[in-house]
């Protein structure tokens, strides 16, 4: 069963990874292969998480008022 992240972009373009109750940003160099953590949601969890993720992130940036929220899929290799 996949697993995946939940990803919100500020306005300034910063990512932020959404751990079920903060937003925590994630820093980039652009030299690395990006490899996210903390809590993994599955796939039945994601419409309540994106949710949560939302109300956080307008509480941060109240301006923003259409959030781009992704999730992306962690590949596990068994």
């Amino acid at each position: 069963m996949p697993k995946y992240n939940i990803i919100y972009t500020a306005p300034n373009n910063h990512p932020y990874l959404w751990d079920g109750s903060e937003l925590t940003k994630l820093e980039k160099t652009g030299q690395e292969n990006l490899m996210f953590s903390g809590k993994n949601f599955k796939e039945e969890e994601l419409s309540e998480a994106i949710k949560a993720c939302k109300e956080v992130a307008l509480q941060m940036f109240p301006h923003h008022t259409d959030p781009e929220i992704k999730t992306v899929e962690i590949n596990v290799s068994t």
